[in-house]
């Protein structure tokens, strides 16, 4: 939450008659706010470039200082050793960076089933929270075709679709060993596979997929990936440098 809410914040005494200004602060330098003692690590470019007009040369950014509490906690992680160990699968990270943040393009899909029609107008969005793909097509008025909701519900998109049905169970995320019992006392039991073994991977599509002029496969259709938004373009461009 906010620790000082916006406001012209005193001196510390015996200076408590005058206030901050913009000339009061500078990198790897403390402040003192309310009697509690801050220190400025670092700023941002615009900051710097702001201070540099003002005619105050900016220092270096320092070093952030060490959490006691996350130290102990990454030690007491590290004593543990678990004889299975789980492997961790971190999605929360991604939701939470990239939720809200959504990549369009604009896709051509000929129809070999109704030529007549000519090629049909697609927009493919990419959620960069999950990596899942919806498509919904772009119908124009009095064409004559049926108005359908989406084109392709928003999911994970395999490369190599279709591919046939898999049993129930068949993908996971974790694969279990059977250790078979010693006797007829025992009655086994049974441990994670770290190695994986007997798992089916499949590949999906991901954001370095997704270029102008590539041909993409949904699900046997073959759609040709035209023009993409201002947006897509300025992350692309800072992702990938293209």
């Amino acid at each position: 939450g906010t620790l000082v809410r916006r406001q012209r914040i005193p001196l510390p005494p015996p200076h408590e008659d005058q206030f901050y200004t913009v000339h009061h602060f500078n990198v790897n330098i403390e402040v003192i706010l309310y009697g509690r003692k801050y220190k400025i690590i670092d700023c941002d470019l615009y900051t710097r470039k702001f201070l540099k007009k003002m005619g105050i040369s900016v220092n270096p950014s320092a070093d952030r200082p060490d959490d006691p509490y996350t130290k102990v906690r990454q030690q007491t992680l590290d004593r543990k050793n678990p004889f299975r160990p789980l492997e961790r699968i971190d999605t929360l990270r991604q939701f939470l960076e990239h939720d809200g943040q959504v990549l369009g393009f604009l896709c051509v899909w000929n129809d070999p089933e109704s030529l007549s029609y000519g090629p049909r107008e697609l927009v493919l969005r990419y959620y960069l929270s999950d990596d899942t793909i919806d498509i919904k097509e772009i119908i124009p008025d009095n064409s004559g075709r049926d108005v359908v909701p989406l084109f392709l519900r928003r999911e994970k998109l395999p490369k190599n679709a279709p591919t046939g049905l898999y049993q129930p169970g068949t993908i996971t995320n974790h694969t279990v060993l059977n250790v078979l019992k010693k006797s007829e006392r025992d009655r086994g039991w049974y441990m994670l596979d770290n190695q994986k073994t007997g798992a089916v991977h499949q590949e999906f599509y991901r954001d370095s997929d997704l270029k102008i002029g590539a041909v993409i496969n949904v699900w046997g259709r073959k759609i040709v990936i035209c023009d993409c938004d201002e947006y897509t373009k300025e992350y692309y461009r800072t992702k990938y440098g293209i």
